[in-house]
């Protein structure tokens, strides 16, 4: 008994609480109001406010919720534990915990608008890893959860749950992840700005190949014509040449056509 006559005569000196400091205490510190630490005025004074501290708090808590677009459907369940529910010996990725938190697991009702966000950002993520998973994209999980939710700002990590840190989570700084992507943005258009040349120059000279190749050709196809043509003026002058004879012979002068024929290469040799 006298051991709680001094603690209280000891704490009638300590400096008296009023309802600011009750109200102001963060949330991050703990209420030490245990025995020998304030007195009996002070305990009736927090007995009486301590109720109305929790209801301003839970009361800020659920304004603080109700701003949300897309809270979570895991109830009282942390997301440090449904991530090592995934896990399951391996990797979670941030996708892996926003499709395990924002899919509702029963009927029960809940805001048409958040719903919709939820349903949306759900159905936008699988949608871009089924395209992964057949080959038309190679966006990791990490660019599938910016392209859906947006870049990561203040330091604050999207789908990852309370204490999330960007720094922690991605091993690099902000800054510096931007600068990387950056980087990687530029190497890659660099890049498709050198395919697009090697392919143009591959069709270049497949076409000039293709020139040669049609020129060859079109000399081939002069060519032959040309010795036709030359085959058939042959031909047609043996025909006249027949035809002439055949009528001088009709004419009956084809032989004296002939001795001139031969008389005109010269006089026959002396006897």
């Amino acid at each position: 008994i006298g051991q709680d006559l001094e603690r209280e005569d000891a704490c009638s000196h300590s400096e008296p609480l009023n309802s600011d400091t009750l109200m102001n205490v963060a949330e991050e510190e703990e209420l030490d109001i245990s025995i020998g630490k304030v007195g009996k005025k002070e305990g009736q004074f927090i007995a009486e406010s301590l109720p109305y501290y929790l209801l301003e708090k839970s009361k800020k808590a659920s304004e603080s919720r109700a701003h949300q677009k897309m809270p979570h459907y895991n109830g009282t369940k942390s997301f440090g534990r449904t991530r090592q529910e995934i896990r399951n010996g391996g990797k979670c990725s941030r996708v892996d915990l926003l499709l395990a938190s924002r899919t509702r697991k029963s009927q029960k009702a809940v805001n048409a608008t958040t719903l919709e966000n939820n349903t949306l950002a759900v159905n936008e993520i699988n949608k871009l890893k089924e395209q992964r998973d057949q080959g038309l994209n190679e966006k990791t999980d990490e660019k599938i959860i910016q392209d859906v939710l947006g870049k990561d700002t203040h330091g604050y990590l999207k789908a990852y749950g309370p204490g999330g840190s960007i720094t922690q989570h991605l091993k690099v700084k902000p800054s510096r992840l931007d600068l990387s992507e950056e980087v990687n943005e530029v190497k890659k258009q660099a890049n498709q700005v050198v395919e697009v040349a090697k392919k143009d120059a591959k069709n270049a000279r497949a076409e000039a190949e293709q020139a040669k190749t049609e020129a060859v050709q079109a000399k081939k196809e002069v060519e032959a014509v040309r010795n036709n043509v030359d085959k058939k003026i042959a031909e047609n002058n043996a025909v006249l040449e027949k035809k002439f004879s055949q009528l001088l012979d009709f004419l009956g002068v084809g032989d004296s056509y002939n001795n001139d024929d031969s008389g005109s290469e010269g006089p026959g040799p002396l006897k």
